[in-house]
């Protein structure tokens, strides 16, 4: 028997808000196996439910930025990794290197550039503590006696007096 596309849908929609598959056929009301099938079908095309699920949990559940900072922590570290590869080869391959090195650094900005959209109020904090520090850092390199007062302007800054 063809059940219609919105089924699926519903399926699909269940499964990702979390529900375990079997439970979402049921309240679906198709078979397992078809469920499966359905599932098996979407990845075979591309579309992973599970991935899809994991993602819209910890969206839902306000992980959000915990989960961009994983991503961003992933990227770093297989940066790292690419360039021990690199550097503990005994006879390099400039070619390669450089290609290796692009595709690192095009990677790079373009993970930089989507945590930047999908993040601007951590993008905006980041820039409004790196001017902060360099405002102090000069503050203390031409007034060093001041330390102390800009620590207390610092604090009570950041609970809010202004």
């Amino acid at each position: 028997m063809a059940h219609p596309k919105e089924t699926q849908l519903a399926l699909r929609a269940a499964f990702l808000s979390g529900s375990p598959l079997d439970l979402a056929a049921v309240q679906c009301g198709i078979g397992t196996a078809t469920a499966r099938r359905w599932k098996a079908d979407a990845l075979a095309q591309g579309d992973d439910w599970d991935k899809f699920q994991k993602a819209s949990l910890i969206v839902a559940g306000g992980g959000f930025d915990q989960a961009m900072g994983r991503v961003a922590a992933a990227v770093i570290l297989r940066a790292e990794a690419i360039l021990e590869q690199l550097g503990g080869k005994e006879e390099p391959d400039p070619v390669a290197e450089a290609k290796a090195i692009a595709s690192l650094a095009d990677s790079l900005g373009k993970a930089k550039a989507a945590m930047r959209s999908l993040m601007p109020e951590t993008d905006q904090l980041a820039i409004e503590t790196g001017a902060v520090k360099g405002f102090v850092e000069l503050l203390l390199r031409l007034h060093p006696n001041m330390g102390e007062a800009a620590l207390a302007a610092l604090e009570a800054y950041s609970r809010g007096e202004r």
